[in-house]
């Protein structure tokens, strides 16, 4: 019978680089690592992104890759049970994610059209403040930032990884 020893250390992410991207750990929110004595090395991070890689293949087949850079863009804004899109401490509003996201109103609106059309987003409308606010969905089959997700979310999107 053979034990896996491990060991859990906090480091200093800004005292370690990425030797192929030059980015500092830290800057990627690596707090600690998992060191074992089989030379494997389980790396925590406080900010990650779940990706789904037969969604991901699904989105590729229909955006183009300027599309592809600005919906990998969004799947860094999403936040909590809802997958929503967030601009800092506020939920995304069309006019934020726009700006953004680098794009003009007509062609902004096509493109949310099209995410629409593909179930990559979704509209969920609430109250913010005694305002009527529409806030944007991010598909949780395509990518997340926690494990757990609200069924309501969930049941909003089609399991796109599935499709075609």
């Amino acid at each position: 019978m053979t034990t896996k020893k491990t060991v859990k250390k906090k480091i200093d992410g800004d005292q370690f680089v990425d030797k192929d991207t030059g980015e500092t750990l830290g800057s990627m929110g690596v707090t600690s690592v998992n060191i074992t004595d089989k030379k494997i090395v389980i790396m925590n991070s406080d900010e990650y992104v779940i990706l789904d890689s037969k969604a991901l293949e699904y989105v590729q087949e229909h955006f183009n890759s300027t599309d592809l850079g600005r919906i990998m863009k969004m799947t860094n804004m999403t936040r909590g049970q809802y997958n929503v899109l967030y601009n800092g401490e506020k939920p995304h509003s069309k006019q934020t994610l726009m700006t953004e996201l680098d794009y003009s109103r007509n062609k902004f609106s096509n493109f949310l059209k099209r995410l629409e059309m593909k179930s990559i987003i979704y509209y969920i409308v609430g109250y913010v403040d005694g305002k009527r606010a529409r806030s944007i969905m991010m598909n949780p089959h395509l990518a997340r930032k926690r494990k757990t997700i609200h069924t309501d979310c969930l049941n909003s999107f089609q399991d796109i990884k599935r499709l075609e």
